[in-house]
C-alpha cells in the first residue's frame, strides 16, 4: 500500500514539473513571437524612414521608366506607384512613349490599363525607375523635383543637389528590387501588380537564360508568380516572346525605336536599338533592313553614331548582331570586339549573343572613353 503511495506522488509530481515546464515553454514561446514581431515592425520602420527623409512632398509623384518603354520600365513604373500608393503617396505611373507588344500582351493578359503618357516633367516631383540618364527620361526632367532612381543599370547622368532614395542593385530586373522594397515596407502586394512584376522580371532575365539573372530574381518570381495565380510561366514567357518578335504593321524606323535607348561617352552621343528575331533567316532580314534605316535616324536624333542590335536568343539558341550606322560607329565595334565578333560587310555577329546592358554598352564606353572619335 505504502508504494502504491510512493509511485502516486511521484506521478503528480512528475505531472506539476511537465505542466510547469509546459507552461515555461509557452511564455517563453510568446515571448520570442513578440520579441520576434517588434523586431519586424522595427525593420519596416527602419526601412521606412528613408521617405520620411524626403520630407513633405506637395503635388502628384509621377513614377516613370525610359523612354521606348519596355516591360520592366511599365511593370515597375506601376509597381513601385502602387507601393507608394499604400504607403499614402499621391502618386501615379507614367509612361514616356508608345509601349511594345510584349508590353502591351502582358498589360491585357493581366486585365491592367496602360499608364498615361507624360509628356513634360517640369516642375513636377518624379521618381525614376529603370534608368538614371536624362537623354532615356523625360522631357523636362532636369527642372524637374527628382525624388527617387531605383535602378538595376549602371549609375547615369541624372543628378539632383538635395537628398534623394538612390536604390541601385545589379539584378537581373528592376522590377526585382522593387519586390525586396515592398517585403521591406512589410506590404503586400496586389494580385494585378504581382502579375505585371512578374511580367517585368521574366522579360528582363529572357525567362531565366539571361546571364544577369540573380537568386534574388529568381526568390521573386516564385513569390509574386504564386500571388498572381500563374501557374504555368514558362507558358506566359512563350506567349510574351511571341509578341516580342512581331513587328507587324510596323515601319522600318518603328522597329528600330521599338527598344532604343541613347547613352553618352567619350563626348560622343549615340544609341542603340535592340530588335528579336526567331531565326537567321529573319536576322538576315531585319540588319539589311536596319542598315539602311539607322542612318537616317542620326540628324532627327542629334546622335553621333548609332548601333542596331538584333538578338536570337530562345530555347538554347544565344546570337546578336551589331549593325553599325556608319564608319566611326563600325571602327568603334571592331575595336570593342575584335576577333570575336566576324564582320560580314553590314554587321558584326556574336556567338554567343551579348546583353545591351552588361556588355555591349560598357564595350563601347571603353572605346569611347579610351579613343575619342574626331
Amino acid at each position: 500500500m505504502e508504494k502504491k503511495k510512493n509511485v502516486w506522488k511521484w506521478g503528480v509530481l512528475i505531472i506539476i514539473i511537465l505542466a510547469v515546464g509546459a507552461v515555461g515553454f509557452l511564455i517563453g514561446q510568446n515571448i520570442s513571437a513578440s520579441k520576434y514581431q517588434a523586431e519586424k515592425e522595427l525593420d519596416y520602420r527602419l526601412n521606412r524612414s528613408d521617405l520620411d527623409g524626403l520630407g513633405e512632398i506637395d503635388g502628384t509623384i509621377y513614377v516613370t521608366g525610359h523612354k521606348s518603354p519596355d516591360t520592366d520600365t511599365v511593370g515597375s513604373s506601376i509597381a513601385y506607384a502602387a507601393l507608394l500608393q499604400k504607403l499614402g503617396y499621391d502618386a501615379v505611373p507614367v509612361i514616356l512613349g508608345d509601349i511594345n507588344n510584349e508590353t502591351r500582351y502582358v498589360l491585357e493578359s493581366g486585365g491592367i490599363d496602360t499608364p498615361k503618357l507624360l509628356e513634360d516633367a517640369s516642375a513636377c516631383n518624379m521618381v525614376l525607375v529603370d534608368h538614371s540618364e536624362y537623354t532615356q527620361s523625360a522631357e523636362g526632367l532636369k527642372d524637374a523635383n527628382v525624388l527617387s532612381i531605383i535602378d538595376h543599370h549602371g549609375d547615369g547622368s541624372v543628378t539632383t543637389g538635395k537628398q534623394l532614395i538612390y536604390d541601385a542593385r545589379p539584378f537581373g530586373s528592376t522590377a526585382t528590387i522593387i519586390w525586396l522594397r515592398y517585403r521591406n515596407y512589410g506590404i503586400e502586394v496586389d494580385q494585378k501588380i504581382a502579375y505585371v512584376m512578374a511580367g517585368s522580371i521574366l522579360s528582363d532575365t529572357q525567362n531565366f537564360q539571361s546571364d544577369t539573372t540573380t537568386f534574388a530574381d529568381r526568390e521573386a518570381l516564385k513569390e509574386l508568380s504564386q500571388i498572381a495565380g500563374i501557374s504555368d510561366l514558362d507558358a506566359l514567357y512563350q506567349e510574351m516572346f511571341k509578341a516580342s518578335i512581331s513587328y507587324e504593321g510596323m515601319t522600318d524606323e518603328e522597329i528600330f525605336f521599338d527598344d532604343y535607348k541613347e547613352y553618352e561617352s567619350g563626348g560622343k552621343k549615340y544609341s542603340i536599338g535592340c530588335v528579336n528575331a526567331y531565326d537567321e533567316d529573319i536576322a538576315g532580314d531585319l540588319v539589311e533592313r536596319m542598315a539602311k534605316v539607322i542612318p537616317g535616324t542620326l540628324t532627327s536624333t542629334g546622335m553621333d553614331m548609332t548601333f542596331a542590335q538584333i538578338s536570337i536568343f530562345h530555347d538554347g539558341i544565344s546570337i546578336t548582331y551589331l549593325v553599325p550606322s556608319d564608319e566611326a560607329a563600325k571602327e568603334v565595334l571592331q575595336t570593342a570586339f575584335g576577333e570575336k565578333a566576324v564582320y560580314d560587310g553590314l554587321s558584326f555577329r556574336l556567338e554567343p549573343g551579348i546583353s545591351r546592358r552588361q556588355v555591349l554598352v560598357p564595350a563601347i564606353n571603353d572605346v569611347l572613353e579610351s579613343h575619342p572619335q574626331e
